[in-house]
């Protein structure tokens, strides 16, 4: 049985949400041995069959943006209460002195019993099957009951998911990756509110090598799981860097940082794509201040999203390691924005500064050749 949070508050457009979330969650099961999946009075039921691995689809669950929680559950027939107190002494037995409680929730209101009629009936046979202690406060278990159309879902522990919303539900993002921390989690917070992301990755190399490229390909990999499919555009630098060397060094990472966007956007606009990301941190480094920012900003006419502008470094981290990105970012790897740290980055940027110098580089042949350098990988 699974439930979902946030999507039970959209109103019309709330079947179009379960239909994405019902469809992702069988392409993360698409290797993995199930019956059906079906949609029952606000809650998604995930039939097994004898060959299921339940371990193997627990796992994939918990990777499903949409999900609030999930349980594996017995069932039986709801047109008796005895028949769950079958189900139970069969499925989920108590150790005696147990501190115990039933939980019912009865969506199928055309049974000839309440949900305090199920709690007390069962309750008591806990009691008496078993030698468990009713505790309604500081339950040791909980045998919790959802009576859906005349089935009884019978279960003893919740798997929490990852809530937000499922992807694709919110667009599409194609988000700068780069080898660090934070950005690998910004991509994932944009794909928890239903974004499906594609990533750009500037690299240091003349041309694409798979191998030089290993630590970008694992990062996309990891997230690819939450996100099921996404493409990673490689594109070198080095068209950039050749004209850089002519800029004053405090304004090269501002610069560079305009250029990556205005690469982007050209590959938003040919792919449709609606937006940018970033894993830019307002204020944690010299060089992601408001006014560099907003400098950035104006170099493109899509949108750029910031998920992290906010997040302290200790929950980033905290994160990347909940994500399974952390020990992979750590990896030594050289960025190409590390390049042009300056001793004395600029701090606030003014825009028509950073426009003539702009003027005096050959900006639209870097671009074009960027784009004729740009190697697609696919991931599934």
């Amino acid at each position: 049985m699974i439930h979902y949070g946030e999507l039970g508050l959209k109103g019309l457009n709330r079947p179009f949400f379960e239909k994405k979330l019902i469809e992702n969650i069988g392409k993360a099961l698409k290797n993995v041995e199930y019956q059906k999946i079906r949609k029952v009075q606000g809650r998604i039921i995930l039939e097994l069959n004898e060959k299921s691995n339940v371990e193997k689809i627990e796992e994939s669950l918990k990777k499903i943006f949409g999900i609030a929680w999930f349980a594996p559950c017995k069932t039986t027939e709801a047109s008796s209460i005895d028949k769950m107190k079958e189900l139970v002494r069969n499925n989920f037995p108590i150790a005696a002195g147990t501190k115990a409680r039933v939980s019912t929730n009865r969506a199928d209101k055309t049974l000839p019993y309440t949900s305090m009629e199920v709690n007390r009936e069962l309750g008591a046979y806990l009691v008496k099957q078993f030698k468990a202690k009713i505790s309604l406060g500081e339950p040791e278990t909980t045998i919790f009951v959802e009576i859906v159309e005349g089935k009884a879902y019978v279960f003893d522990r919740k798997i929490k998911g990852l809530y937000g919303l499922p992807s694709g539900v919110s667009g599409k993002v194609l988000h700068l990756l780069s080898g660090g921390i934070d950005s690998p989690v910004a991509a994932w917070l944009l794909m928890k509110r239903g974004c499906e992301v594609d990533f750009l990755h500037f690299h240091a190399f003349e041309r694409f090598n798979e191998a030089k490229l290993a630590k970008i390909l694992d990062l996309a990999k990891v997230l690819t799981q939450y996100s099921l499919k996404a493409r990673i555009f490689f594109v070198p630098f080095y068209p950039f860097e050749a004209e850089a060397v002519e800029a004053p060094s405090r304004y090269r990472l501002v610069l560079f940082r305009r250029f990556m966007v205005k690469v982007a956007e050209e590959i938003a606009r040919k792919h449709g794509i609606n937006a940018l990301g970033s894993g830019e941190n307002l204020a944690q480094v010299s060089s992601q201040t408001l006014e560099n920012m907003e400098v950035i900003s104006k170099a493109t006419t899509i949108p750029i999203l910031r998920p992290l502008l906010t997040y302290e470094k200790n929950e980033i981290v905290q994160l990347a390691k909940q994500i399974g990105t952390f020990k992979i970012s750590v990896r030594p790897y050289k960025d190409c924005c590390s390049i042009f740290i300056a001793k004395h980055p600029t701090t606030k940027a003014n825009l028509e500064i950073v426009e003539s110098i702009e003027r005096k580089l050959n900006l639209k042949d870097a671009i074009r050749e960027c784009h004729e350098e740009i190697e697609i990988i696919n991931i599934e």
